[in-house]
């Protein structure tokens, strides 16, 4: 679920005004409906809050959020600048708007926010972050960049989901199989598995030969995601197995 902290105010010194509480207060109602799916309240509660403190990069963000969500890309991008206009410290209106600008292939200008995100020393999901803007630069493709950001993501904490997923797989791609064993049982132990998690953790033990740690990921592909791709990939791999056994 999205987490905000209070809304920022043109002076965070100042007393908050009954208006600027007020927002505050419906920003974190908006907060709450857009985790629970209910986005026309969310859109109330976020309305009024920028009704109340149009000066709130924190109000101008999550209601970015929420439109990029009902599609309309248009008002969240006008926005999100507003919120970084208003709070140009604002990690989090960064990282968001960074995301929001990835979806929509803008790569290098994804970049330039993320980097913004975590140069106040301050923000403390720079690990995920970087990690966002690897995972940005998988688009390009360009792994070398992508594998860069994920280990700045790391060095900041090893257990960052995003990063650890990522890298199992750039390093099952290089084949370099008791390094993508490592990421995917650190990966597993902050994070569910998916269908594709479960397919590649699978094959790497197997690759490495421990037969017993691929038979749980097998289980778990089967039992988890039985009408995945993965699935039938399996299904295929045990077929193909014993076709050669015979």
């Amino acid at each position: 679920m999205l987490l905000v902290q209070a809304c920022a105010t043109s002076n965070a010194d100042a007393p908050l005004s009954e208006n600027q509480k007020a927002a505050e207060i419906n920003v974190q109602l908006g907060v709450r409906y857009i985790g629970k799916g209910e986005y026309k309240l969310a859109d109330e509660k976020l309305r009024r809050a920028l009704r109340q403190d149009p000066r709130s990069a924190t109000a101008n963000w999550v209601f970015a959020l929420l439109q990029e969500r009902l599609g309309e890309h248009e008002v969240a991008e006008k926005h999100f600048r507003k919120a970084i206009s208003l709070d140009p410290k604002d990690s989090k209106a960064h990282n968001n708007y960074g995301t929001f600008l990835c979806k929509q292939d803008r790569v290098l200008e994804a970049e330039k926010e993320f980097l913004l995100a975590v140069k106040n020393p301050l923000y403390s999901e720079a690990s995920s972050a970087y990690a966002n803007a690897g995972t940005c630069f998988l688009k390009v493709p360009d792994k070398i960049k992508a594998e860069e950001y994920f280990q700045k993501s790391l060095g900041l904490n090893a257990l960052q989901r995003s990063a650890l997923y990522q890298m199992g797989l750039l390093s099952f791609e290089r084949q370099e199989y008791e390094q993508a064993s490592i990421y995917f049982q650190k990966y597993e132990s902050v994070a569910k598995h998916n269908s594709r998690s479960l397919w590649m953790a699978y094959q790497t033990e197997v690759s490495l030969g421990n037969q017993g740690k691929a038979d749980d990921y097998a289980h778990q592909l089967k039992r988890s995601f039985p009408a995945s791709q993965e699935a039938r990939l399996l299904a295929e791999s045990y077929w193909n197995a014993r076709s050669k056994q015979q």
